[in-house]
C-alpha cells in the first residue's frame, strides 16, 4: 500500500496513545492557525510552541504529568508540557526543524500536511450540487473548444464528476443510518432534535432548496451529458485531446497515443453516465426525504397521543393531594405575598422625555503627558532585547573571567539582556556545530540545557588558544 511508503512510520503514534484527542486538536490548531493560513511563510519555533501552549491551556493541561503517556525517557526531556508536546510531534515526524542563521523555523511534513488537509475536508460533510455541475460544465466546454491547449479540463471534469458521484452516494447511505437512529429513539424531543441537527443541517445537500429553481446550474446536467456524448462521437477531437494528454504530462511517461485515447474515452463515458444517472438519484433522495418526514410526523403524533398528557398529570396530582390532610399541605408561591395594585401609583409610569443635549464648544484634546515616557520606555526595551555580536561577546567575556571553558549549564541568567544573549548563542553555531566569537569558540553539545528561564540546545564556550598564548 502506497500510504506506508510516503508517511513516516511513527506519524500516527501520537494519535494512538492515551492523549490522542489532545494531539489531534493540537495538530488541527497548528494546521488552521499557522500552516494552511500562511502557505508561503514558515513559522518560527517560538510561534509553534506558543500555539501549542495556548491549545494545552484550552484543554486545562498545565503540567507534563497530565500529558504523560507512560514513557519515562520521553517525560524527562523537559519540565514544561508545551515543550513535551512539541518534542513529541517533532520526533514522530509531524514537524521538521530548519535552522537559518540564529533562527529556528518549524515546517510541517509535506505528506502529513496533505493528510491533515484531507481530514479537514471531512468536516465539510454537505455537498454543493450546483457548484459541482458548474465546475464540470466549464472544464468540459473548455476541453471541447480548445482540445490542444485545454485538454487538462477533461481530466479535471472527470475528477469532479467522480467526487460528485461519491458524495451523492454517501448522502444516501447516511440518510439510511440517520433514519435508523431517529426512529429507534423513544423520546419525541430527541427525535425532532436528531432530525433537524443530523439530517437537515448536517447531511442534506447545502443548496437543496435552490435546486428547485428554474435558473439553477443544476439544469445544465443534461447539457453536460449531451456534450460528453458528442465528444465521444468525434474521433478527431479525441485524438487531439489524447496527444495533448501526452504532451502536457497527464499520461505517464512512455504512454502511447492509443492508451491516451482509451483514457479519454473512459473519462467521457464516466462523465456521461454520472450526469445521466444523477436525475433518478436526486428523485430517490427526494422520495426518501418525504418518506422520512412523514414517518417522523406520524411517530411524534402517536407518541404524544399514547403518552401521558398535561391533563392526566394534573388529575393524578389532585387525586394525591386529596388523600392528604389540610394541615399537612404546605404551598409555597413563587411570587411575593403582596396585594393587587389599588392606586394609580402602582401602575406603570412611562419615563419623561429626555432633554436635548447642551451646546458645548469642541476642545482639542491635550497631549497625553505619559506618551513621551511610554515611547522612551519602549525604545529602551527594544534596545535592551536587541542582540548584537558585541553584546554576545561581552556576555561571553563576563562569564569566562578566569576560565578556559564553560558549559551552558554553568551559566546563570541574571537579567533580561542575559536571557536574550543566552538564547542567541546556540543559534550562532547551528549550521556548523561550531563558530568563532571574538577570542572564544562556541560548540554545540548533545542534549539540552533547561533552567528557570529557558530550554535551549546545550553548548560550550572555549577560550581560543593563539600562538602567543602557547608561547
Amino acid at each position: 500500500m502506497k500510504l506506508f511508503g510516503y508517511l513516516p512510520e511513527t506519524l500516527f503514534k501520537p494519535l494512538s496513545g492515551p492523549k490522542k484527542h489532545v494531539y489531534a486538536r493540537l495538530l488541527m490548531r497548528l494546521y488552521e492557525r499557522l500552516y494552511s493560513a500562511r502557505i508561503l511563510e514558515t513559522p518560527l519555533r517560538e510561534e509553534v510552541v506558543k500555539q501549542i501552549e495556548i491549545g494545552l491551556s484550552e484543554f486545562a493541561i498545565r503540567s507534563t504529568g497530565e500529558l504523560s503517556e507512560g514513557d519515562p525517557e520521553e517525560d524527562q526531556t523537559t519540565s514544561q508540557a508545551h515543550y513535551l508536546a512539541y518534542y513529541r510531534l517533532r520526533d514522530t515526524g509531524w514537524l521538521t526543524e530548519e535552522t537559518e542563521k540564529w533562527r529556528t523555523y518549524v515546517d510541517m511534513n509535506p505528506d502529513a500536511f496533505m493528510v491533515l488537509g484531507a481530514i479537514t475536508d471531512f468536516g465539510n460533510s454537505r455537498v454543493r450540487v450546483a457548484g459541482a455541475v458548474v465546475d464540470v460544465k466549464n472544464n468540459l466546454e473548455a476541453a471541447n473548444r480548445e482540445p490542444e491547449t485545454m485538454a487538462q479540463g477533461l481530466a479535471n471534469a472527470h475528477d469532479t464528476a467522480l467526487r460528485f458521484a461519491r458524495s451523492m452516494r454517501r448522502i444516501l447511505a447516511g440518510m439510511r443510518e440517520i433514519e435508523d437512529r431517529i426512529l429507534g429513539n423513544p423520546n419525541a424531543a430527541a427525535i425532532l432534535r436528531t432530525f433537524f441537527q443530523d439530517f437537515v443541517d448536517g447531511l442534506l445537500i447545502a443548496d437543496y432548496k435552490q435546486l428547485k429553481t428554474s435558473n439553477n446550474p443544476y439544469r445544465h446536467r443534461r447539457t453536460i451529458a449531451s456534450l460528453a456524448g458528442d465528444m465521444l462521437a468525434d474521433a478527431e477531437r479525441i485524438g487531439k485531446i489524447a496527444r495533448a494528454y501526452i504532451e502536457q504530462g497527464v499520461m505517464a511517461p512512455g504512454a502511447t497515443v492509443a492508451t491516451a485515447e482509451e483514457r479519454v474515452i473512459a473519462e467521457l463515458e464516466k462523465i456521461k453516465s454520472v450526469f445521466e444517472d444523477v436525475g433518478p438519484f436526486m428523485d430517490k433522495i427526494e422520495d426518501f426525504r418525504d418518506r422520512l418526514e412523514r414517518r417522523i410526523r406520524t411517530t411524534v403524533h402517536y407518541m404524544d397521543v399514547m403518552g401521558e398528557g398535561a391533563a392526566e398529570r394534573i388529575v393524578r396530582l389532585i387525586e394525591q393531594l386529596s388523600k392528604i390532610g389540610t394541615d399537612e399541605v404546605e404551598i409555597r408561591l413563587r411570587s411575593p405575598d403582596v396585594g393587587l395594585p389599588i392606586t394609580s401609583l402602582a401602575l406603570y409610569t412611562p419615563p419623561p422625555p429626555k432633554a436635548p443635549p447642551e451646546r458645548t464648544r469642541f476642545k482639542v484634546p491635550k497631549q497625553d503627558p505619559y506618551l513621551r515616557a511610554y515611547v522612551q520606555a519602549t525604545t529602551e526595551f527594544d534596545r535592551m532585547v536587541r542582540v548584537s555580536d558585541q553584546k554576545l561577546l561581552e556576555f561571553a567575556r563576563r562569564h569566562m573571567q578566569g576560565r578556559d571553558a564553560v558549559s551552558s549549564s554553568e551559566i546563570e541568567i541574571e537579567s533580561i539582556p542575559d536571557l536574550f544573549a543566552y538564547r542567541a548563542i546556540p543559534n550562532l553555531a547551528a549550521v556548523g556545530r561550531s563558530v568563532r566569537l571574538g577570542e572564544f569558540t562556541i560548540t554545540l553539545e548533545e542534549g539540552r540545557t533547561t533552567n528557570d528561564w529557558i530550554d535551549v540546545t546545550a553548548f560550550r564556550i572555549d577560550r581560543t588558544r593563539t600562538t602567543a598564548d602557547a608561547a
